[in-house]
Formats: C-alpha cells, structure tokens, sequence
C-alpha cells in the first residue's frame, strides 16, 4: 500500500463543522495537520475494529495526541462519524477531479474511477465507514451523510453526462442508474478487496468498472 498523501488545502464545502473552524482560524497550518493525523488515525481503528467500536481514546493514543485535542477538531464521538464522512469525502472528491483531467471523457471518467480506487486502498477505514452508514438506510442517514452522497454522485454523474460528447450511446440506458453502478461498485470492490484481501489492484478494479461504461457506448 502507498504511504498516504496529505492534502494541499484541508478543507472547505467539506470542512469539519466547529470547533474545528475556531482552530483553523488561529493556527491554520498546524491544525490542518493535525485533522489529517486524527483522520488517518481514526480511519486505521476503524478498518480494524469498525466505525461502532471505535473510541475517542483509542483514536488518540494513534495519533500521538490528547484526548482533549480529539474533541477539540472532531467534537463528540456522536458527531465524529459526520465529520469523518465530510473530510474524507472533500478528499475523495479531489482525487477523482484530480484524476479526471484527461480530454477524451471516457478516458476522463476511467482515470477519475482508477483515482477513486488508489484512494480508498490508501483509506480502507473510509469505504468500510461508508458502507457501515449506508447499509444504516436513508431514514437514519445524517445532513452531513446526504449531502456528501449527493456531492459525489454529481461527480460521477458529471462524467457520466460527458461521454455523448464524443461518443454514440446508447440511449435506451440511463445515465444516472450508470452513475449509481459506477458509484456503487468502486465502494463494494474496495470493501470486499479490504476484507477478503482480495488480489485485486486499482488498475483491476478499474477495468470491472469500465465494463459498464463500455457497454453504454454503442458500437
């Protein structure tokens, strides 16, 4: 696995709510450091453990850091899941733009997918936290939960609505249910890789995904 990269700017639709913006307020460098830390560390317990069984303690001892200094930037254990679905969402998101910059817009789409992929092997706690919520059903789902779904399928989407602009489709698919099939199965092949220990790379992944854009491709 690829030693995790931290990101150039750590938050903004996706930040964490307060405290953690008093904190960036007042020390914006090393607080976004630290958010880092407590996510990498929180996300490491949970892809042992679970999302349920994880503490305010032990995400601390991991980090290196107090228990004082986790509620300061996550708040309650209540409101840490929220907060670890909005960070790491905004992180996702990026890497799927980062990876989409190609003209030809399957190829864009492909590379966005294969971003996806490469980032959930880097945070395997991140498709099992997500997984664990979603199954929970929509009535249970949070602001927080909703609005990072929505966000993430508008990128899919996106790239999904972009292909008739170089291709022939076919138009008796639908776009958004291809969406929600791309969507679905970079979360499902993450987790079953995570807890099957799957021997599948990203590049593998990726090509089991491509198999439904092709197919909306007409030949």
């Amino acid at each position: 696995m690829t030693e995790p990269r931290e990101p150039a700017a750590a938050a903004d639709a996706y930040a964490y709510p307060e405290p953690a913006v008093g904190a960036r307020t007042r020390r914006p460098g090393r607080t976004n450091k630290t958010q880092f830390k407590l996510f990498q560390a929180a996300l490491e317990i949970m892809s042992e453990k679970g999302p349920t069984a994880t503490t305010v303690e032990e995400v601390a001892v991991k980090a290196g850091v107090s228990k004082g200094t986790v509620y300061y930037n996550f708040g309650s254990k209540k409101t840490m899941v929220d907060q670890l679905l909005q960070y790491g969402a905004k992180l996702l998101r990026d890497e799927i733009r980062a990876g989409a910059q190609k003209t030809d817009p399957r190829e864009a789409l492909r590379g966005g997918v294969y971003a996806a992929f490469k980032y959930l092997e880097e945070h395997p706690g991140f498709a099992r936290l997500w997984i664990a919520e979603v199954w929970k059903g929509p009535e249970s789902w949070s602001e927080s939960m909703v609005g990072v779904r929505r966000d993430l399928m508008h990128e899919v989407e996106s790239m999904v609505n972009a292909i008739p602009s170089r291709y022939t489709v076919d138009t008796a698919q639908d776009p958004a249910a291809i969406a929600v099939a791309i969507f679905g199965a970079t979360f499902m092949l993450s987790m079953d890789r995570e807890v099957h220990q799957a021997k599948r790379s990203a590049e593998d992944a990726t090509r089991a995904v491509m198999l439904t854009v092709d197919a909306y491709i007409a030949r």
